[in-house]
């Protein structure tokens, strides 16, 4: 547990012989051992700058980073691992060190020690902690820096506000993104819980490290859940949290009836910090995490908030259009950017692509506007499908069912079915590659 103790978090690791500090495969790993890692990592810190992380797993992400703040490094965390994208952010900082799979393979090989007890750290919280980016979903990724106060406060309010069990954490999202590090990396640290190294993609996978660990919380995205419903993956008993998009409800309800429990929603970016949380199956509204205080300006959500990095009294803009109700809930409308003009008419890409994923059979969607020059449409709306069966489900079904809950301008007009979409490793999905997927081969395009 930590606590903060005025400018300074302390944070206790610990681990004994029936509770390991975290999981490396099935192998736990001793605050000893995890300690010496760290202090290993910090001689090496001599020259200044930044630090730039791009391990495969979380145990070495967890060191780096440690072993970063408290020898005074910010850290550095990348968008995407391209080789371009990393080269920018060498010419961009002047970093001191990077810590990646090389490193990370160094740090396994090194001889292993045993020691249980405890080490207590403590953190500056008017340290410029993070240099972090945002996905770039819709266009180059943003550069957002987090002080230590901004992520240790979100940290620990997340313990305050939700009830967590008291077992290691499991994670389908890496700790690069916002999402990851606060959920998968400071939650466990300051819970006093095990933390897993492996990014488990794959239904089996991701059950096999629950069950090694003992897990009791696992931190996913909407596809993966979907992709568990699927395969039917035995989590109950398992407190899982989703993030990086909302939930579609026929998704929400599967869930609750495989497993006998409603997930916990997390709405957010990497601007702002964690905004608020939902249960679907208790409302369909989401509910603002204390401290935070929101507003609309022009139909589009402001945040206030003292994990934004901004500073509490800084609003920011978060780009999505809400519906503020006089609880002081509130009902997400989609982003601001997902309004296009058909033939003169506006058409929410939100709207279509959940009336798509409400549809039978439709396991995953992605509806973007394409250029269609004409004489009545200057746009048109096109929509990439994963179905459980295509064979079973085809463009003529689906736009009768659409036809039903949609305007005429609204039903996609171009229609491709995929196996799977093309997300990142935070679950999103940027406009680029949803194009892309009706570039490669028109012929597998169906047009209205």
């Amino acid at each position: 547990m930590t606590h903060p103790s005025h400018s300074h978090y302390s944070i206790s690791f610990t681990s004994s012989d029936s509770s390991a500090l975290a999981f490396v495969g099935e192998r736990a790993i001793s605050m000893a051992q995890f300690r010496q890692d760290v202090q290993r990592q910090m001689t090496a810190l001599s020259q200044p700058g930044e630090v730039l992380i791009t391990t495969s797993g979380r145990y070495a992400f967890s060191v780096a980073l440690l072993a970063s703040w408290l020898s005074g490094h910010a850290v550095v965390l990348p968008a995407n691992q391209r080789p371009e994208t990393l080269q920018q952010l060498r010419n961009r900082f002047a970093i001191a060190c990077e810590c990646d799979r090389d490193w990370e393979a160094s740090l396994h090989a090194a001889d292993r020690i045993a020691g249980h007890g405890s080490w207590t750290v403590e953190l500056p919280g008017d340290f410029e902690a993070l240099r972090i980016f945002t996905s770039g979903s819709a266009g180059e990724p943003v550069r957002v820096d987090k002080t230590m106060a901004s992520l240790c406060d979100e940290a620990q309010a997340l313990c305050r506000q939700f009830a967590w069990p008291n077992a290691a954490v499991v994670a389908t999202v890496p700790p690069q993104h916002l999402y990851g590090l606060t959920f998968s990396i400071l939650l466990p640290w300051f819970l006093g819980v095990a933390w897993i190294d492996e990014v488990p993609l794959y239904p089996l996978d991701i059950l096999h490290a629950v069950r090694s660990s003992g897990a009791k919380t696992l931190i996913s995205v909407p596809a993966q859940y979907q992709a568990m419903l699927q395969d039917k993956t035995d989590l109950r008993g398992v407190h899982c949290v989703s993030s990086a998009a909302p939930m579609p409800a026929t998704l929400a309800r599967e869930w609750q009836q495989q497993t006998g429990a409603d997930l916990l929603e997390i709405y957010g970016s990497t601007e702002t910090g964690v905004i608020a949380s939902r249960r679907q199956l208790t409302g369909p509204g989401w509910s603002a995490l204390p401290q935070v205080s929101l507003a609309v300006a022009q139909g589009v959500l402001q945040v206030c908030s003292p994990y934004t990095g901004a500073g509490a009294a800084t609003p920011v803009h978060s780009g999505d259009r809400v519906e503020l109700l006089s609880d002081g809930r509130f009902y997400l409308q989609g982003r601001a950017d997902a309004i296009v003009k058909v033939a003169g008419r506006r058409v929410s890409l939100t709207r279509v692509e959940s009336s798509l994923l409400d549809c039978h059979g439709v396991l995953d969607a992605a509806v973007i506007a394409m250029p269609a020059p004409g004489r009545v449409r200057d746009v048109e709306i096109c929509a990439a499908v994963v179905a459980h069966d295509q064979a079973g489900t085809s463009v003529r079904s689906l736009r009768t069912r659409l036809r039903d809950r949609l305007e005429g301008v609204e039903v996609p007009r171009r229609i491709v079915f995929v196996e799977h979409l093309p997300r990142s490793a935070r679950g999103k999905l940027s406009v680029a590659a949803v194009q892309a997927l009706f570039a490669v081969d028109e012929r597998a395009c169906v047009h209205a």
